[in-house]
C-alpha cells in the first residue's frame, strides 16, 4: 500500500483541522518555499479571552507576500513572547491542564527560532512530542527547492512522486483548488481531509467554541483526549 502525502504551509499553533491533516498522511511536507500570505494563518490565530474568541498575531519584520515564509523574520519576538506568556497566564490559569499547555506554548517560544516558519513548525514538532507520538516531517525548502516555478497543483504531484507515492491529501479547502481527475492522470490519487470538530469543555466559557487554536485544546483534555481530538476526520 503506497503511503500518503501531505503538503502544507506551516502554521504557528493551528487548529485541530491541521493536525487532522497530518494524521491521515504517513509523511507531512512543511510547504515552507512559498511565498507568504497576509491575512493568513502563518502567524496568527486564536484563544480564548473573557470567553470571547481573540486572535492573536506574531509580529513580522517586513511580511511581505513577495518573500517566501521560509525567509520571513519576526520583529520584536521577545517583546511578543512576554506579553503573550503573560496572556496565556491570565486567560488559561484555572484550565484543567494549564501547567502541560502554558509548558508547550513557553518551550515552543523558547526554541531557537529565527523565521516564521520557524516558530509554525516547531508549534507543530512539540506538540507531538509532547503527546508521545513519531511523524515523519520533511521541509519542502529543504528537499524540494528544485521544484520551485512548478504550476501549483503539478508541484505537489511532483513532491508526492519524489516521496516514492502515488497518494496525495489536501485540506477540505482544497476541493475549490485542486481536480482529483487532474491528479489521477498524472497517476497520483487525491483525498481530502475533513475534520470532525469535537465538542469538549472549555474552561471560561459556557458555550463551545470550536476552530481555536491547538493551545486551546492542550489546555482543556489531557493527552489521550488530545489524541482523539487529532484523529477525528474523514477522507473524501
Amino acid at each position: 500500500m503506497s503511503k500518503t502525502i501531505s503538503i502544507m504551509q506551516p502554521y504557528a499553533f493551528p487548529y485541530i483541522g491541521y493536525f487532522c491533516l497530518i494524521e491521515g498522511s504517513d509523511v507531512f511536507v512543511f510547504y515552507d518555499d512559498v511565498n507568504y500570505k497576509k491575512r493568513g494563518w502563518i502567524n496568527r490565530n486564536k484563544i480564548l479571552i473573557n470567553g470571547r474568541p481573540h486572535n492573536f498575531t506574531i509580529p513580522l519584520s517586513k511580511g511581505s507576500q513577495n518573500k517566501l515564509i521560509c525567509n520571513t523574520q519576526m520583529h520584536s519576538f521577545e517583546d511578543f513572547k512576554h506579553k503573550f506568556l503573560k496572556q496565556i497566564q491570565r486567560t488559561y490559569r484555572k484550565s484543567p491542564f494549564y501547567e502541560v499547555g502554558y509548558k508547550y506554548v513557553y518551550d515552543v517560544l523558547s526554541a531557537k527560532n529565527e523565521t516564521i516558519s520557524d516558530v509554525a513548525i516547531t508549534s507543530i514538532e512539540k506538540l507531538y512530542e509532547m503527546i508521545g507520538e513519531n511523524k515523519k516531517f520533511v521541509r519542502s525548502s529543504a528537499c524540494f527547492a528544485n521544484t520551485r516555478g512548478m504550476a501549483r497543483p503539478d508541484r505537489l504531484i511532483e513532491i508526492t512522486k519524489l516521496l516514492d507515492s502515488n497518494s496525495y491529501i489536501n485540506s477540505i479547502g482544497g476541493t475549490q483548488l485542486y481536480s482529483k481527475d487532474h491528479f489521477a492522470n498524472k497517476g497520483v490519487n487525491l483525498s481530502f481531509v475533513r475534520p470532525r470538530l469535537k465538542i469538549y469543555k472549555q474552561a471560561g466559557t459556557r458555550e463551545f467554541i470550536a476552530g481555536l487554536s491547538i493551545i486551546d485544546v492542550v489546555m482543556n483534555n489531557d493527552i489521550e483526549n488530545i489524541k482523539l481530538h487529532l484523529q477525528s476526520y474523514e477522507l473524501v
